[in-house]
């Protein structure tokens, strides 16, 4: 195995310095962190792909990572043991051992156990680590379990004892013991007739049981429907800790969700935050539309609503309506292999919000080129690099791309003139000798906004902005509503979890910080002292907490308290 450092230093010997790539962050399952020799240790699952159903795959990758909260490193050399239960059914107990503190298992899903004890039905391969006892990864291989897991829908429990970490000898003085949780999707397949006869098959993927009272309105081209949720259930071990999840797919022909276009979706009425959503139209045959509203959010935009009774539903209305046609750039790259990369971008961008990206690659013959990683650049008009993503694999160098097309989100600084590179470095998982290097100049304008409607924008009941609401975006105006006390912005807490992750340096989280006290969307203290800054640093403790902060585990309230701790210890500054 190629490790991903030397990639990374033969990159740099072709092609001009590289930032770190940025945060990756996944939904999934989360335990809170325990002591363990002076370590906050936490672990985290994830399935991947994460809306998983039996019948469109035999196999399904369960991610169990073993880590240090505070430096989110790995802890290495690892026994677990990993038991899951459906219910109360347990289905699987075994030991397993990883030496690089990520556990990944094929785990392949069978029906129809006939035991009353389902666990008697499970089977695992693989080969047993000489001193460790447990299945372990060799090679390309990994450890398979084959029986009654996964095979319904539901949330599952995982829970995982860490008997051994840090050397394959050594055996923890009392087992360490974590419990995440895991969901697998209800599937629903639904049809839309419009009125010249054609037929749009919709399929939804709901955690949270099935959906009702499904409906599209070719009028306004809005979807709506009921999705179940459990107001009253917060789990506190859920890294995203959702009240509401469903995965919409559309076909690709169908014209009211296309690329280039917005959508907005809203609850009871209420706009949900961007971040809550994204328009995924990466995958050859499907759009999909993958919504996942924290509780948290959920709980807000319920008390906001004006429909009755709230806390007496066990459901929400959930609309779905096409926004705006993006003003779009575009450009195409031009590779010495013959390949090429369509690139288009929203030309129009607003202060502190991302610019979505879609880059598409071809390669001699004009078809999609599949499985092409690549890496990439963005610098400013002084030649000045603003961002890079250079992948997140250990075992090679770059994005992988499956399917040919690629979306990224950047977070640009001002509008203006920038330099794009993107260099091909390798495909179907393994790296060139030589990498492909192209580059081109996009352009983006600074956007006229409007502050966001909270109703929904049907025709019905749609009105014009008046010129009070109207206005150019300055950072100001951020994520700022008339007679309503201003929001965080999501890219905040996006810098703050690339802070948590060593992504981005001390100056860039603390500069985020400084905006909201003078934006007045924080309050904090003002204490008495001096306004010089203390040279002592950030604590260790204040980083763990922003992570935590940025995947919703403490509250707004909690990650202020550390804040503050740095504003009467002088490492932040108030801006007069």
């Amino acid at each position: 195995m190629i490790l991903k450092a030397t990639l990374a230093i033969f990159a740099l010997s072709i092609i001009a310095s590289f930032a770190p790539a940025h945060a990756q962050h996944h939904s999934g399952s989360l335990a809170p962190p325990v002591d363990f020799d002076g370590m906050a240790v936490a672990l985290s699952s994830i399935l991947s792909p994460e809306d998983y159903t039996i019948d469109e795959s035999d196999s399904v990758n369960l991610s169990i990572r073993f880590f240090d909260s505070l430096t989110n490193t790995n802890i290495d050399s690892v026994t677990y043991r990993v038991q899951i239960f459906h219910g109360e059914n347990l289905l699987a107990n075994e030991y397993f051992f990883d030496e690089d503190g990520e556990l990944n298992l094929d785990i392949r899903p069978t029906s129809g156990c006939t035991e009353k004890d389902l666990w008697k039905c499970t089977k695992y391969f693989g080969e047993k680590h000489p001193i460790a006892g447990g299945y372990y990864a060799r090679g390309d291989s990994r450890p398979t379990v084959q029986g009654p897991i996964f095979d319904q829908s539901g949330q599952y429990t995982l829970k995982v004892s860490i008997v051994g970490a840090t050397n394959p000898k050594t055996m923890t003085t009392s087992d360490l013991y974590f419990e995440t949780f895991l969901s697998i999707p209800e599937k629903q397949l639904f049809t839309i007739q419009t009125v010249n006869a054609q037929e749009f098959p919709v399929l939804i993927k709901s955690f949270d049981n099935t959906v009702i009272d499904f409906n599209f309105d070719e009028k306004s081209n809005k979807i709506s429907y009921k999705a179940p949720v459990n107001l009253e259930h917060h789990d506190h071990h859920t890294s995203s800790s959702s009240s509401a999840k469903q995965s919409i797919y559309l076909e690709k022909d169908f014209e009211a969700f296309k690329l280039g276009q917005d959508i907005n979706i809203l609850v009871e009425g209420i706009e949900v935050q961007d971040d809550s959503f994204v328009f995924d139209i990466t995958k050859p045959e499907k759009n999909i539309i993958r919504l996942d509203i924290p509780h948290e959010e959920l709980l807000e935009i319920l008390d906001k609503s004006s429909t009755v009774q709230q806390s007496e539903k066990n459901t929400i209305k959930v609309e779905i309506v096409p926004g705006d046609v993006a003003v779009l750039g575009s450009t195409s790259l031009n590779f010495e292999n013959r390949y090429t990369a369509n690139v288009t971008w929203e030309s129009e961008m607003t202060w502190g919000e991302k610019t979505p990206f879609t880059i598409s690659f071809f390669d001699e013959n004009n078809n999609p080129a599949d499985n092409i990683m690549y890496a990439y650049s963005i610098s400013d008009s002084s030649g000045d690099e603003i961002w890079s993503n250079i992948g997140t694999s250990d075992s090679f160098l770059g994005i992988l791309v499956p399917y040919g097309i690629h979306q990224e989100s950047v977070q640009m600084p001002s509008d203006g003139a920038y330099q794009l590179k993107i260099i091909i470095t390798g495909q179907d998982g393994t790296n060139f000798d030589q990498f492909l290097v192209s580059q081109a100049e996009i352009k983006l304008t600074e956007a006229t906004i409007t502050t966001k409607t909270t109703t929904s924008p049907s025709p019905e009941t749609a009105t014009s902005p008046s010129p009070e609401t109207a206005t150019t975006a300055t950072p100001s105006i951020i994520e700022k509503k008339q007679n309503e006390t201003p929001s965080i912005p999501s890219w905040v807490k996006n810098s703050a979890g690339w802070w948590a992750e060593d992504i981005v340096g001390d100056g860039e989280f603390i500069n985020s910080i400084q905006f909201l006290i003078k934006e007045k969307i924080i309050t904090v203290a003002q204490t008495q002292g001096s306004q010089e800054k203390n040279p002592q640093g950030i604590p260790a403790w204040i980083k763990g907490n922003a992570g935590w902060w940025a995947d919703g585990l403490i509250s707004d309230e909690d990650f202020m308290q550390g804040i503050q701790h740095l504003i009467e210890t002088n490492v932040i500054v108030i801006p007069k």
